[in-house]
């Protein structure tokens, strides 16, 4: 009997299993990711809550593009039903916890901004390839998207190996920032030339506690420093190939010693320890007299919660060396980490905070855009001073050999390499062409690393 009653309810089950794989299987099979039938869809065809209740973290630098994601996303949780977590981080910090996240496959982020990192993150795996990506059309918005309207040099420098890993967000030049109040009371004439910046440099440093103000500290002098090199008519490398380094050529070594000794004669006390976030703190307290660097930092100066000299500040392209005027600049992005467990959903967020749409309204708040047709926007325009959006037009205008960082896996390497140079002629008169010479050789023997 035990047997017979025990054969019985194994064929119950057995059928009802099989009822419930047909009523599974009989609308066809589905897609895991796709959203559920019941599930509204928008216009654009896109069923923003799909997602609904699950949770994005993103890894930001203490950036203006960090603040523009703030002013939007609440639009986003709404829009979507996703939260979105935003970690930032002073820009050293940040970039220790997500060289520390992505080598470890840890995954706290979803989302990290990125930067020169980009080659070696993307060769070793750590951030998606997005232009699997851009072909989930089910995720996006991808016939009003136009990825062709972000600026082409900003994505090359996160392209690696004909694929892009992440999308520019906030691009950027070097400008001249000046405080045009003083240079009307005292007759100055905006410098178009290094020449002229150096003499303009030495009167302000007579008067005040800095003439100029550039980045000091170690890494972050590479950016400011390339720009000064090119534009004396040097290069940092032989080619894109990067066979050997050329920054200790006559012209590089001409360029580095105006930058340094800008900063050490005429800079305030203690610049080898400055990043931009020094900078950009004495200049808006009237500390100093000039700026260089990045368009980027204009919002904080005309902010007159935050800065003294709102209103006062002018500004001017590049100067121009022996070779003309050749800024270095280049973008921030963000990728997508390949140890998230959210990647649809963070999908959905890069693709929206990087369309067209979404890239204007942040544009409108504080000038941040990869985007083209935004930098030229009537927004912008109308919202920022017009001198200022002259001289990142001038900028965008100028074509360079190089990208501001080489495209290399051991790009910190590099950065610490130059940077120590260019951070000991700071801090003491010295035989600049004998520093670059030992740091071009270091720098070599990183590219014969690379191709190895």
């Amino acid at each position: 009997m035990r047997t017979r009653s025990f054969s019985f309810r194994f064929i119950v089950m057995l059928l009802c299993l099989m009822a419930a794989m047909f009523s599974l299987t009989a609308g066809g099979s589905k897609d895991a990711s796709a959203p559920e039938a019941n599930m509204e869809v928008g216009e654009d065809g896109i069923a923003w809550k799909q997602f609904a209740g699950s949770t994005l973290r993103l890894g930001m630098n203490k950036h203006e593009y960090t603040e523009a994601v703030k002013h939007v996303i609440a639009e986003f949780e709404e829009k979507t039903g996703i939260d979105v977590v935003i970690e930032e981080y002073a820009q050293d910090e940040f970039m220790t916890k997500r060289l520390v996240d992505l080598s470890s496959g840890a995954g706290t982020y979803d989302i990290v901004m990125m930067d020169s990192v980009c080659t070696q993150a993307a060769q070793a795996g750590w951030i998606e390839n997005l232009d699997e990506w851009y072909e989930r059309t089910d995720l996006y918005n991808a016939e009003e998207y136009n990825p062709s309207d972000i600026a082409p040099s900003w994505k090359l420098s996160f392209t690696v190996n004909d694929h892009l890993y992440a999308i520019p967000v906030s691009g950027e030049k070097q400008i001249l920032y000046y405080r045009a109040d003083l240079f009307d009371e005292y007759g100055i004439k905006v410098p178009e030339t290094f020449d002229e910046v150096y003499e303009a440099a030495k009167f302000f440093k007579e008067i005040m506690p800095a003439g100029i103000l550039v980045r000091g500290q170690k890494i972050h002098t590479v950016s400011n420093c390339t720009g000064v090199i090119w534009s004396y008519g040097g290069k940092i490398a032989d080619s894109l190939d990067y066979n050997y380094a050329v920054f200790n050529s006559p012209e590089g070594v001409a360029g580095a010693d105006m930058f340094t000794t800008l900063a050490r004669e005429f800079g305030p006390t203690g610049i080898e320890n400055y990043t931009w976030y020094e900078c950009v703190a004495d200049f808006q307290q009237g500390k100093a007299a000039m700026f260089l660097d990045m368009s980027v930092f204009m919002p904080q100066m005309e902010d007159p919660e935050a800065s003294a000299v709102a209103g006062k500040v002018g500004y001017a392209p590049m100067p121009a060396g022996p070779a003309g005027s050749k800024p270095t600049g280049g973008a921030w992005a963000i990728s997508m980490s390949s140890a998230s467990r959210n990647k649809e959903a963070a999908w959905m967020l890069m693709a929206w905070l990087t369309g067209p749409e979404t890239s204007a309204k942040m544009a409108a708040y504080n000038a941040v855009a990869s985007r083209v047709s935004v930098l030229s926007s009537d927004a912008v325009k109308e919202n920022f001073p017009a001198d200022w959006l002259a001289a990142l037009q001038a900028a965008l205008a100028v074509e360079v050999e190089e990208t501001t960082f080489p495209t290399i896996s051991r790009n910190e390497e590099y950065l610490d390499t130059i940077g120590t140079a260019f951070n000991s002629l700071i801090q003491q008169k010295q035989d600049v062409q004998a520093v670059l010479d030992d740091a071009a050789a270091k720098v070599t023997a990183l590219f014969e690393l690379e191709k190895k």
